[in-house]
C-alpha cells in the first residue's frame, strides 16, 4: 500500500505537539513592525503558513487516533475546523495581551489551513486509489491553490504598489488608478478618485483625489510612505484645486523617519488657496530641510506628507481636489 504523505509529515509523532506549541508561541509573541507597510503585510501573511502547518498537525493527530487504519475525507474537515478554531482562540487571547484581535488574521488562518489541506488531500492515495487524477482530486487541489493565492494576494498588492511608487518617482502621488491610493489614507475625510470638473481640467490630467471633509478637526489626507530619498531636488509641488467660493486654508506637513510627533520636529507650512482656483503649491527643498526646530529634516528618509485644512471647525461636506504631488 502506498504510504500516506501525511504520515511522513514529521519523523517522530512526539514532535507534533511541541511544534504546534512553538508555532502558536511565535504567533502570540513575535510580530514585525507595522512600518513600512510591507512588513505589516508580511506579518499578517505569516498566519497562513503557520496555520497551514497546524492543520497538517491536526490531521496527523486525527489519523494517529485510528492508527491510520483508513483514510476518511471527513478527517480533512475536522482538521480544518480544529486549525481555524485554534486561530479564533489566538485572536481572543491577543485581545487580552495588548495585541490587536483581527477577523482578517482569522481569515488568513483559514486560507492557510485550506491551502495545505487541499493539496494534502489531492496527494492522499488512500482517498484516491486510482492513479489517474479524478475530478475530485482536481477540485480539492484547485481549492487549496486558490486558498493559497488568496492568502498571497495582499503581498502581491504590496509588491505592485512599491514597484509603482519607484517607477513613478519623482512623482510622489498620482491618482490614475485605485492602486495609487495604496499609501494614502485619512481618518478625517472621505477620499475618492474623480476627474476634475471641466472648469479646472487640463489636457492630459489623470483623475484627482477628491477630499471631502468628514470631521471638523483638521480634515485632510496622509501619504504614509512616499519615496523617501528627496536629496538632489529643489522643491516639493502640490497641484491643488479649491472649487468653493471661499478661500481654502491648507497646511502641508512633511516629516522624516526620526520624527518624534512634536509639531516643532517637522516641516509645516500654511497656504491659502483662493476661491474657485487651481494652484500649484511650491515649497523650496531648503525650507523643508530647515523645518524641524532643532535639527535638519533628513531628506534621505522622508516618511510622510500630510495635507489638511488648518481649521479646528472645518465645514463638514466641504471638499477640495489634489491632482498630483511631485518633486522638482
Amino acid at each position: 500500500m502506498t504510504a500516506n504523505p501525511c504520515s511522513k509529515f514529521l519523523a517522530s509523532p512526539r514532535l507534533l505537539l511541541p511544534v504546534a506549541v512553538t508555532l502558536l508561541s511565535l504567533v502570540l509573541g513575535v510580530s514585525l513592525p507595522s512600518e513600512p507597510k510591507i512588513l505589516g503585510v508580511l506579518n499578517n501573511f505569516a498566519h497562513a503558513p503557520v496555520f497551514g502547518v497546524l492543520a497538517l498537525i491536526a490531521l496527523r493527530l486525527i489519523r494517529m487516533q485510528r492508527s491510520f487504519a483508513s483514510a476518511r475525507a471527513s478527517d480533512y474537515g475536522i482538521a480544518f475546523v480544529v486549525a481555524t478554531g485554534v486561530g479564533a482562540l489566538v485572536e481572543i487571547v491577543q485581545a487580552f495581551i495588548d495585541r490587536d484581535a483581527s477577523f482578517e488574521d482569522l481569515g488568513t488562518d483559514a486560507l492557510g489551513a485550506g491551502c495545505t489541506l487541499g493539496i494534502a488531500a489531492a496527494l492522499d492515495h488512500q482517498l484516491w486509489p486510482a492513479r489517474i487524477w479524478s475530478g475530485g482530486r482536481v477540485a480539492v487541489v484547485v481549492l487549496g491553490l486558490c486558498c493559497g493565492l488568496w492568502a498571497l494576494f495582499p503581498v502581491g498588492q504590496a509588491v505592485v504598489a512599491y514597484a509603482d511608487r519607484i517607477m513613478a518617482f519623482p512623482v510622489l502621488a498620482r491618482f490614475s488608478s485605485s492602486r495609487d491610493l495604496y499609501f494614502i489614507h485619512s481618518s478625517t475625510a472621505r477620499l475618492s478618485r474623480q476627474p476634475l470638473p471641466a472648469r479646472w481640467a487640463r489636457p492630459g490630467d489623470d483623475s484627482s483625489l477628491r477630499i471631502d471633509f468628514a470631521a471638523p478637526l483638521w480634515p485632510g489626507m496622509s501619504h504614509d510612505e512616499p519615496q523617501p530619498d528627496w536629496r538632489g531636488f529643489s522643491a516639493l509641488v502640490l497641484d491643488v484645486t479649491n472649487p468653493d467660493e471661499t478661500p481654502l486654508r491648507l497646511t502641508v506637513r512633511v516629516h522624516d523617519a526620526a520624527h518624534d510627533q512634536r509639531h516643532e520636529d517637522r516641516f509645516n507650512r500654511a497656504f491659502e488657496v483662493p476661491p474657485s482656483t487651481r494652484l500649484a503649491l511650491r515649497i523650496p527643498m531648503q525650507d523643508i530641510l530647515a523645518g524641524p526646530a532643532n535639527r535638519p529634516l533628513d531628506l534621505a528618509h522622508v516618511a510622510g506628507i500630510v495635507v489638511f485644512a488648518n481649521s479646528e471647525s472645518a465645514s463638514i461636506g466641504r471638499y477640495f481636489y489634489l491632482t498630483r504631488i511631485w518633486l522638482e
